[in-house]
């Protein structure tokens, strides 16, 4: 009598979370990457909850603008909605997520202090993504290539990297050894490698200082392509750095947490199997492009839509997603399996470089324009081959005041 009384009781618990589920429709807006890739587990998960997922799959600039309009009209984007890239700028900071402290108080089985970086994603106390992979800006290498030039290490400072380049292009080993597009990831890698902050806490661009480090990352990298060691193709806007590196050509290659996984697939890359990651140089800053998953402010299925978050975020769909793109799983315990494994290639230099990390104010309202800006700007002067470094900064910090007055 008394286990059908306990029984009768969990499920008399479980009746109301499923009930609500049965018949809805949720929407779940997403870059393609964000697809879950195992359509049968979706298809069970469906079946199990008598939840139907529409996926809406748009690159991220498009994704941005389906969110911004349909606020702006008063209707519903999404119900959940995938956050990557400049998603706390355009998204996060302008009201369009709805806070999930409640839910995740409610869900002990989620255990949060699993999750990687979820402290990202909260603002003022408040929790708006739950983080689905974690991805720092990091730098590979194609070993073989740096062996053939007489180096047994990777260099651990820029002026070594120079000198690397240099020297693999003057012996014809390769021609453009680095492989770095014109664009603001270039520079804020760089920069703070070499130790700028970028921004003070009161969010001033201390970038601009006198004798900065972050003029010296602009002079460096504006020198890198003049003195193209840096392929002119990546000026064209024909070819991404990632393309052109597993294409075969470059040696230093700016990638990401989970890029080596893709330079060592033979299908896909011709620097296969010789990519390992490298530290970056000097200080070796960096910052993180991790991504989240979380439910709009607007939806009007949220408990359906957080039954959909927990099984995306489940250790099998953070495998398939890893097994597809690459992509690290937030999960501690996951990275650890499949580390344990030996799935995750460099796990050790990922761990170690996980330890510097400044993050950049991406959650600021006028973020996305002015790194548009950055990019636009480095590109010309790279262009133009005589536009000085100080010039770019200058024109880069006027810009950043601006539109802080504008958005302030």
């Amino acid at each position: 009598m008394r286990k059908r009384v306990l029984l009768l009781a969990l499920i008399a618990l479980m009746l109301p979370s499923m009930a609500f589920a049965q018949g809805t429709t949720i929407t779940f807006l997403t870059p393609p990457w964000g697809v879950p890739p195992d359509a049968d587990a979706l298809a069970a998960f469906q079946a199990e909850t008598g939840i139907t997922v529409e996926i809406q799959s748009l690159p991220m600039d498009q994704l941005f603008s389906r969110v911004q309009v349909a606020a702006a009209s008063g209707q519903e984007a999404a119900d959940v909605i995938f956050l990557s890239e400049e998603a706390p700028s355009n998204i996060v900071a302008t009201g369009n997520m709805r806070p999930l402290n409640d839910y995740i108080a409610a869900t002990p089985e989620l255990n949060i202090d699993d999750i990687d970086r979820l402290d990202f994603w909260t603002l003022d106390g408040q929790v708006y993504g739950i983080t689905t992979y974690v991805q720092l800006v990091m730098m590979d290498y194609n070993a073989a290539k740096l062996a053939q030039a007489g180096f047994d290490a990777p260099p651990t400072t820029w002026l070594d990297l120079w000198n690397m380049a240099t020297a693999i292009k003057a012996e014809g080993i390769d021609q453009y050894p680095v492989t770095f597009g014109a664009i603001d990831w270039s520079w804020y890698l760089i920069a703070l490698s070499m130790g700028d902050p970028m921004f003070d806490s009161n969010l001033n661009p201390v970038f601009a200082d006198p004798g900065s480090k972050a003029r010296e990352a602009m002079d460096y990298l504006l020198s890198l392509f003049g003195s193209e060691v840096i392929s002119p193709e990546l000026l064209s806007g024909s070819t991404t750095q990632h393309q052109l590196f597993w294409s075969g050509s470059g040696v230093f290659h700016q990638g990401w947490q989970g890029s080596v996984r893709v330079g060592n697939n033979p299908a896909v890359s011709q620097q296969a199997p010789h990519v390992a990651y490298m530290l970056l140089p000097e200080v070796g800053n960096t910052w993180s492009l991790d991504a989240a998953i979380g439910i709009a402010a607007n939806s009007d299925a949220p408990d359906a839509a957080w039954e959909f978050i927990k099984w995306y975020l489940g250790e099998d769909n953070q495998i398939a997603i890893y097994n597809a793109v690459g992509l690290i799983p937030s999960r501690l315990s996951v990275q650890e399996a499949l580390n344990a494994a030996g799935a995750i290639e460099g796990y050790d230099v990922i761990v170690a470089q996980s330890q510097r990390v400044n993050q950049l104010p991406r959650y600021v309202l006028w973020w996305g324009p002015f790194t548009n800006f950055v990019s636009s700007s480095i590109l010309q002067a790279a262009q133009a081959g005589n536009v000085s470094a100080d010039a770019v900064i200058d024109a880069l910090a006027e810009a950043w005041i601006n539109l802080r007055a504008e958005y302030q």
